[in-house]
C-alpha cells in the first residue's frame, strides 16, 4: 500500500482529535517512517529505535499538526531530526565525533503533549512475546508467516498473539 500525504493527514487530524487509530496509523506508516530512518542512519541496526522515538514524537506533539500543512513532510522532519540525533548519540559514545558532524534537532514545545502514554511505554506492558510478534510484524514489516518460523511458533498462535497485543495497545492508548 502506498503511503500518501491525503492519508497520512487524516490519520494525523484524527489522532489530533483524540480517536483510537493509533494501531491504524502505525500499520500505515511505519514502512514510510522506516524508509526515512533507513535512510539516514550510518547504523542501520538503530533503525528501531529510531522508529519507537518517532512515534513518540508524533504522539507527544500531535496537537502542533495543522491539517492545511503537509503530515508527510512533518513525519519525515522527526525522523530525520530521530536518526540525526542517535548518529551524533552513537559518534559521542565511539569518540568519533566532529564538530561539523552535529546538527541540532528541532526542538518542540512540551506544553503541547497529547497523550500520556507513549508507543514504548504501551509496548513495555505487554508480555515479552506479544512485545517481541508486535515488533517483528509493525516494526520490522515481517508476515505472520515468517514471524512463525523465526520464534519457531504456529501461524495461528502468531496471529492470535498478534491480535490480543493490539487489542491491548489499542486499551492501553486510548
Amino acid at each position: 500500500m502506498k503511503t500518501t500525504r491525503e492519508n497520512i493527514n487524516k490519520y494525523l487530524t484524527r489522532l489530533k482529535n483524540g480517536e483510537n487509530c493509533l494501531v491504524e496509523f502505525i500499520d500505515y506508516s511505519r514502512g514510510y517512517i522506516k524508509y526515512i530512518a533507513f535512510k539516514y542512519l550510518m547504523d542501520k541496526s538503530l533503525t528501531e529505535d529510531v522508529i519507537y522515538s518517532v512515534y513518540d514524537k508524533i504522539l507527544s506533539n500531535i496537537q502542533a499538526f495543522d491539517k492545511d500543512k503537509n503530515g508527510m513532510a512533518w513525519i519525515a522532519k522527526i525522523t530525520q531530526n530521530e536518526a540525526y540525533f542517535v548518529n551524533n548519540t552513537e559518534k559521542n559514545q565511539k569518540g568519533d565525533i566532529n564538530e561539523q558532524d552535529v546538527k541540532e534537532p528541532i526542538e518542540f514545545d512540551e506544553d503541547q503533549r497529547l497523550l500520556s502514554y507513549t508507543v514504548e511505554r504501551a509496548m513495555g506492558q505487554l508480555e515479552k512475546l506479544e512485545r517481541e510478534i508486535v515488533e517483528y510484524n509493525i516494526f520490522m514489516g515481517l508476515t505472520i508467516r515468517e514471524i512463525s518460523k523465526i520464534i519457531n511458533m504456529p501461524k495461528s498462535t502468531v496471529s492470535y498473539k498478534l491480535k490480543q497485543a493490539l487489542k491491548k495497545l489499542e486499551e492501553i492508548l486510548a
